[in-house]
């Protein structure tokens, strides 16, 4: 039977390949980890994990990592033990023929900073994840408070995820995130908004950096619809009188917009 030189080009290759990949696993066996490289995404904003705290959990699992054979690095435990760090939202780890270990941490991005009634803090970050404070790093973000509960234990590196999808009025923290999430996708919003506090009938008002007015929204229902009716008075209603003509500015009430001056006697 003829054989194509087609066929044979064809079949030189496959095996050409499967040769190399042979050479490869053979010399990816034997070599032996010589470097951790670790890099970590910090930015001036989020600086909760330093490439060393990583390098100290990766020692957790085994302090003698280096020297070991490549194929013999278990990478799921070192995944394991690096996402139970409240910190790191994630690892990508992987292996290189040249003997090194490669660490990619991406930490939690927070959005919110609750204080609590008591005094207790946590963050929420991008994901609706609810994680403990860090007394090093402080970044800045907006921050909630007022009449809001403590009800979370982050004793052991504990996080919670927040269940937003159908508890909208039950729960605050989830109502907190809904409205973070709102605020940090609207330029701005983002770039006005630095305060949201909780009063006892569990609504809401805004602080913003510029002016003096707080901005009342009421209860959570039909945030964003009232965050809507804010933003045009903004741009349309404050622009003829002035950012400091009101000290509260409400949308709490359906198709209105309450305000109240500024006293003449008041200082601005």
């Amino acid at each position: 039977m003829k054989v194509s030189k087609r066929k044979i080009f064809k079949l030189s290759l496959a095996l050409t390949l499967l040769l190399m990949m042979c050479w490869a696993s053979s010399r990816f066996h034997n070599t032996r980890c010589d470097e951790i490289v670790i890099n970590v995404d910090t930015t001036p904003e989020v600086h909760f994990v330093e490439p060393n705290d990583v390098l100290q959990l990766i020692y957790s699992v085994d302090k003698n990592i280096q020297g070991y054979k490549m194929d013999s690095i278990n990478i799921y435990r070192i995944d394991s033990v690096l996402k139970s760090h409240p910190f790191i939202q994630s690892a990508s780890i992987y292996k290189t023929i040249s003997g090194k270990l490669k660490i990619d941490i991406t930490q939690r991005k927070p959005l919110l900073m609750v204080i609590c009634s008591n005094g207790k803090s946590y963050y929420i970050d991008n994901n609706g994840v609810v994680f403990e404070t860090f007394d090093k790093s402080s970044p800045s973000v907006v921050v909630a408070n007022g009449f809001i509960k403590d009800n979370f234990d982050f004793s052991g590196g504990k996080v919670y995820k927040i269940d937003y999808k159908n508890t909208q009025g039950k729960d605050v923290n989830a109502d907190l995130f809904r409205l973070i999430k709102l605020i940090d996708s609207d330029d701005f919003w983002r770039d006005q908004i630095e305060q949201i506090y909780v009063n006892e009938l569990s609504e809401y008002d805004l602080v913003p950096m510029l002016g003096n007015q707080i901005l009342s929204i009421g209860s959570i229902e039909d945030y964003d619809r009232k965050m809507h009716i804010l933003k045009e008075f903004y741009f349309k209603g404050l622009k003829k009188t002035g950012w400091n003509a009101y000290k509260q500015i409400s949308v709490k009430y359906k198709n209105q917009i309450v305000c109240k001056r500024v006293k003449k006697t008041e200082n601005i």
